[in-house]
């Protein structure tokens, strides 16, 4: 087995390098690359050239930054038969982990001694996505964090709070014709739409509270337009995942798991594929069974 670790320096305000010395030690004597990602698509190009490289061997390749990373080298091993994804989190938000309870990702011997598993992707507007896509608000609010996250102190979960009132008081509502797998067409005006591999996105916001990395499922959440005052009242159950239990907000909101969506809008919206942003009037996204494999820590 070889492992090769892709430490992005800007993740975390540099956390992924002080994860160097302890990684370094942890797996002396094995056959071991640190490799340091200085741009975009450089840590997805790397997978592809590695697996190129090495055929015959198969090789953890270890996103140690946050969710961009990971996503980033998911989609360099898609498709890569030889080729395992494990996650060293160092990033500001995390969220892709959070769908692990009781695994410690940042706990070495426990990756050492981890067991290998199947892992869905997603193909979201032509692009693979390991956690989550969605629009709406919650799109819109990830677009707009960059404004806040380069204020002094401000973690990428703390960017992701102070982007939402930012964002609350922006036009509301997107009008378009939805999809679920080979179900009717609905003409529905949407506060968000969410389609999620793992459970988490935005610093901790569990929109798909069922989801399974590895169910071959994709966990549709979609909310309808709503009045400023109502959003306020749900904010809190919605962050935590009560929309699939809570009586209220399950008559209000529309949770189904399906194996692909469509959605087409009458105007330009908010794409997010795992935090990226781009804007487009078509969303389509199809889950990919069993397309990657990744590392899950020994409990």
């Amino acid at each position: 087995m070889r492992y090769c670790f892709l430490l992005n320096p800007a993740a975390g305000k540099g956390g992924a390098l002080r994860l160097r010395p302890a990684i370094e030690a942890a797996f002396r004597g094995r056959d071991t690359i640190l490799q340091i990602t200085r741009a975009p698509g450089e840590a997805e190009a790397f997978v592809r050239e590695e697996c190129r490289r090495c055929p015959g061997e198969e090789t953890v390749f270890f996103a140690c930054g946050g969710d961009g990373t990971v996503a980033e080298v998911a989609r360099g091993l898609r498709g890569q038969q030889n080729a395992v994804l494990g996650v060293l989190p160092c990033g500001s938000g995390n969220d892709f982990v959070r769908s692990f309870p009781g695994r410690d990702f940042l706990d070495l011997k426990a990756q050492l001694a981890g067991e290998i598993r199947p892992l869905d992707l997603v193909e979201f507007c032509g692009r693979t996505v390991v956690n989550l896509c969605n629009c709406g608000l919650d799109a819109d609010v990830a677009h707009n964090m960059p404004r806040f996250r380069r204020w002094p102190g401000v973690s990428g979960a703390m960017a992701y709070r102070f982007s939402i009132p930012y964002t609350f008081f922006q036009p509301l509502g997107k009008q378009g014709v939805v999809r679920l797998d080979d179900g009717p067409e609905e003409e529905q005006e949407l506060l968000l739409l969410v389609c999620g591999n793992g459970q988490y996105y935005g610093g901790g916001f569990r929109g798909a509270p069922l989801a399974r990395v590895d169910d071959g499922l994709l966990d549709v959440c979609l909310v309808p337009k709503l009045g400023r005052g109502r959003i306020l009242s749900i904010l809190g159950r919605y962050q935590k995942g009560l929309h699939v239990r809570d009586e209220d907000l399950r008559r209000l909101v529309i949770y189904r798991q399906v194996r692909q969506v469509e959605a087409v809008f009458r105007e330009p919206v908010t794409l997010c594929a795992d935090g990226e942003t781009f804007w487009g009037k078509r969303l389509t996204a199809r889950v990919l069974p069993g397309a990657a494999r990744m590392l899950l820590p020994r409990r």
